[in-house]
């Protein structure tokens, strides 16, 4: 026996035992993992399954058990009703506006609150309290500032010659606009938190750089600051433009998508085709065509920040 070899072997025996015992916890681990993880799958998959299964078929809610497999004759139907053109042209309205001003007055406040004064942290506190409310408490909230006569918005309108009884959310020409209001307030922190965090990692050399150089506010904005923030500013994006595209919760309660189709957008069109006309193909076939359309949104962006971090 070679003596000079005894700690070579030891050594290997050891990382042997070791190597089984981290196998071991890490088998342990996920046998713990596996009831909740398999129950996630299960409740995320199934209602995909079922749905996209449900969009091939004839299927009215007030017969269950009389479903016949009928194609794509949902997905042709959905595109050709007047219907379903007119929502999609009402969701993207209400997408790219309210997006573009929470993106903006996000920008604006950053700008504002990246710096140190007095009660900074105050009121960062009260910009982000609107986050900390969910959409039905938003929507029951602004309905009652909305109210005609007494409502708070309309007393305030009322200042400027609005007639205090005109119904905002009544009327097709500022219903629309009153719910785009609704989500700006309720999501303009999200992009000042985003934004903001961008700009304090942003080294301040690199500001200083441009000061000495002669740079005015602007062209630091416009030329460092904007630039260093484009990946963040497209993750933003990408993740409000999703939740702008598919939002139901705020439309139902304010308008339930009227008046008469002012503020039908999909989700709402969608949810009266299910629970309205009871009919689940036709609905789990629109149903499809939000998830398609967000999905090549997505992707559009996502192709565009890979883009600019290979150009990085």
């Amino acid at each position: 026996m070679n003596p000079a070899a005894a700690p070579a072997r030891s050594a290997s025996h050891s990382r042997s035992l070791l190597g089984r015992v981290l196998r071991g916890r890490t088998t342990t681990g996920y046998l713990f993992l596996a009831p909740s993880l398999v129950l996630t799958i299960v409740i995320m998959l199934y209602p995909l399954g079922f749905s996209l299964v449900a969009s091939f078929q004839h299927y009215e809610l007030a017969r269950p058990d009389e479903r016949t497999f009928i194609g794509l004759a949902n997905y042709i139907w959905a595109v050709q009703v007047p219907t379903f053109p007119h929502s999609i042209l009402l969701t993207v309205i209400f997408t790219v506006a309210a997006v573009t001003l929470e993106f903006l007055l996000g920008l604006g406040f950053a700008l504002l609150l990246n710096r140190e004064f007095t009660g900074q942290g105050i009121v960062r506190v009260i910009l982000m309290l609107p986050l900390f409310l969910t959409p039905s408490v938003v929507g029951l909230m602004f309905l009652r500032l909305y109210y005609p006569g007494d409502g708070l918005i309309i007393q305030l309108l009322s200042l400027i010659g609005v007639d205090r009884n005109y119904p905002l959310l009544g009327s097709p020409s500022t219903a629309l606009p009153a719910v785009i209001f609704v989500d700006v307030w309720r999501t303009t922190p999200f992009m000042f938190v985003v934004l903001l965090a961008g700009m304090q990692a942003i080294s301040p050399e690199v500001v200083e750089a441009a000061q000495i150089d002669g740079a005015t506010g602007w062209q630091i904005l416009r030329h460092v600051t904007l630039p260093l923030l484009t990946p963040l500013i497209l993750i933003a994006l990408t993740i409000r433009g999703m939740d702008a595209f598919r939002e139901f919760d705020t439309f139902l309660l304010l308008t339930g998508g009227g008046p008469g189709e002012a503020t039908e957008v999909i989700s709402i069109l969608d949810y009266l085709l299910a629970f309205h006309s009871y009919d689940i193909g036709r609905a789990s076939a629109v149903a499809w065509i939000i998830v398609l359309l967000v999905l090549v949104f997505s992707i559009f962006f996502v192709k565009r920040l890979r883009d600019l971090q290979v150009e990085a």
